[in-house]
């Protein structure tokens, strides 16, 4: 077994999905996410003394002490295979489990879980159906059979936003459409357990990782008070240099 955690990038970038057959740590993801520079957080520490930088604006407007970006953590495709393998393999637990169906399509929201949900369905041989995005808008492509079955992947979850709108625009192309009643997900950043949604029942959340990462609304924000500015980390690629950069010395 291979010890992920004070791995090089070049070691990271070199491992293959053979190399990593247990189901991997949260800490081990969320390492292997910041050594990618994919992931940043806020330096408490840093703040103490005086440096208090940048912090996150979200696509909500809420503010927030931490962040990933999941194009460039899935940006090579053998990390993108290797997040994908441990998101079957948390799905066949599921299966053995609880007896859950096998779906017939797997679907990831778009667009940061586009390809992710392409590698998934092929890793568990089922028939991958396209979503994307229209004027802002995530909408179903692909046409299923009544009575077909339905696993929804996605990189991160938050709050469910993302995923609500996605189950809501698949019921509405495809009424007879059966969901598996769960998410996966790489990084559950939000806490949730379960998101429900009108007409379609409740979905547990099933991640790789649960890594909690505080929010608040601008008023109540604790960065904003202690001098922090608030920025959007995936506005710009500067901007992500900025918030990853702001509280060095």
């Amino acid at each position: 077994m291979f010890k992920i955690i004070g791995m090089s990038s070049d070691e990271i970038f070199a491992l293959k999905v053979e190399d990593i057959n247990w189901l991997l740590t949260a800490d081990e993801i969320v390492y292997i996410a910041k050594v990618l520079n994919s992931f940043w957080a806020y330096d408490y520490e840093a703040a103490k003394h005086g440096r208090f930088g940048k912090h996150a604006e979200l696509k909500s407007l809420r503010h927030s002490d931490g962040f990933f970006i999941s194009r460039i953590l899935l940006k090579e495709p053998n990390i993108r295979a290797i997040m994908a393998n441990q998101l079957a393999m948390r799905f066949i637990l599921q299966f053995n489990e609880h007896g859950l169906p096998k779906p017939d399509w797997i679907v990831g929201i778009p667009d940061g879980a586009t390809e992710l949900g392409k590698d998934v369905a092929n890793l568990m041989g089922v028939q991958y159906a396209e979503m994307k995005k229209e004027d802002g808008r995530i909408v179903m492509v692909s046409k299923m059979e009544p009575g077909e079955t339905l696993l929804l992947v996605e990189d991160f979850c938050t709050r469910g936003t993302g995923f609500t709108e996605a189950v809501r625009d698949i019921v509405s192309k495809n009424p007879a459409a059966k969901f598996v009643p769960l998410e996966l997900v790489i990084i559950n950043r939000g806490g949730l357990n379960e998101i429900v949604v009108d007409g379609a029942g409740a979905f547990n959340i099933v991640a790789a990782a649960n890594h909690r990462i505080n929010d608040w609304d601008p008023i109540e924000c604790s960065l904003c008070k202690m001098g922090s500015v608030a920025i959007k980390p995936k506005a710009t690629d500067e901007n992500w240099r900025d918030i990853t950069t702001s509280q060095l010395a």
